[in-house]
């Protein structure tokens, strides 16, 4: 059984680092490592391109009601708004309902900007889609960076387990001393007790960024 110890202590390292479904912390437990707030994300590319469809719609001549409802044909964005279109409804005030994403409120807002003022709607609604799509890559790279981080974390989680290894390979045999005495078992517990919590922190800190982006 000793010599399964290495093997199962990586095993709950590998656990820890990157839980299976069944073994994640509930997503109403509080987060207490880094604060976040829901963030609202858009259904990115079907948003965006229904965006680049309604610009191109009302480049071509299209009024804001008919355009929007060609440009929905292909999409599934939002169709209280479509309705609101055909039936001659506040169409923005449907697209600012409360499920709605960022991206959406913001086509809302250049909409009632455009009504009530008689502003370009096509010109504003092209410079909030460049702005989205600037978004989205920059969340791409921070997606990307976390990879780095997550890569060290299972190699320092894994790092005790790998030296209990080298040393039983060199003929030290650390775990008769951990496990056949009283100051080895008080080690052992305790390692395996800041193990688990290091794994659990860097796991809690990564988990937060990608819930925040």
């Amino acid at each position: 059984m000793t010599a399964y110890l290495p093997l199962l202590a990586f095993v709950a390292t590998l656990l820890a680092v990157s839980p299976p479904a069944w073994f994640r912390v509930p997503q109403e437990f509080p987060r207490l490592l880094v604060p976040t707030h829901p963030v609202r994300r858009s259904r990115h590319p079907d948003e965006l391109a229904w965006v680049e469809a309604l610009v191109a719609e009302l480049g071509g001549g299209r009024d804001p009601a008919s355009a929007l409802v060609a440009a929905s044909a292909s999409y599934d964005v939002c169709p209280a708004a479509v309705a609101a279109a055909r039936g001659g409804g506040d169409v923005a005030t449907a697209l600012a309902s409360a499920d709605a994403s960022a991206l959406v409120r913001g086509v809302a807002a250049c909409w009632e900007v455009a009504h009530g003022s008689g502003a370009g709607l096509a010109s504003s609604l092209a410079t909030l889609a460049d702005a989205a799509r600037e978004t989205e890559r920059i969340r791409g790279e921070l997606r990307a960076g976390l990879a780095e981080p997550r890569a060290t974390a299972l190699v320092l989680a894994a790092l005790p387990g790998l030296g209990l290894l080298l040393g039983s390979a060199l003929g030290a045999d650390p775990w008769h001393w951990l496990l056949g005495s009283t100051p080895g078992l008080v080690v052992l517990t305790a390692g395996i007790a800041l193990e688990g919590l290091g794994t659990w922190w860097a796991w809690r800190i990564t988990v937060s960024l990608e819930a925040g982006l």
